[in-house]
């Protein structure tokens, strides 16, 4: 390398790279401004719930001294609602619905519930969500496959077709 080439090459990385304190941005943070750190309490993976689920009856699950069920109760009990109200409500207690991928955090603050109260929300998992939850994910178990099960039969079929393929060009 040239001298002349090697000073001006020094000289622009010093420049360049010099005094990184002054021309490097500061970020400043609201101090006012506060995190809440959540711990997982507890996690149902979707293989654990498939797993679960087909080994549960839905006939078995006891309704003595229950109301039947409005649409609005049913409604709650098949949307996010009630993985919420359980995992503010059920926390560090029984497991209820080992059959719904679902993960509860545990954070320092009070949750609300979307049922009016905890009671309430216990009344609508006895009388009615047990039930029709548990047959509505025992029906998505039974009646699909997986994506990645059939990703692979397809893969496999690709693979043996290209074999296939090349052998007959032989």
């Amino acid at each position: 390398m040239h001298p002349i080439l090697f000073g001006y090459t020094v000289a622009f990385l010093v420049l360049a790279l010099g005094d990184g304190a002054n021309s490097s941005p500061v970020l400043e943070y609201d101090k006012g401004l506060r995190y809440e750190e959540y711990q997982v309490e507890h996690e149902i993976s979707a293989l654990q719930a498939k797993n679960a689920v087909l080994h549960m009856n839905y006939t078995e699950i006891p309704l003595a001294g229950c109301q039947p069920c409005t649409a609005h109760e049913k409604s709650y009990c098949l949307g996010s609602d009630l993985v919420n109200d359980h995992c503010c409500c059920d926390r560090r207690y029984h497991e209820f619905f080992p059959f719904i991928p679902h993960t509860c955090y545990l954070g320092s603050t009070l949750c609300s519930t979307v049922a009016p109260n905890c009671a309430e929300y216990t009344r609508l998992r006895t009388c009615c969500c047990d039930k029709y939850v548990l047959e509505k994910w025992k029906q998505k178990s039974e009646g699909s496959t997986s994506c990645i099960d059939s990703w692979r039969t397809t893969k496999l079929l690709t693979c043996l077709f290209v074999v296939l393929y090349f052998y007959n060009l032989t």
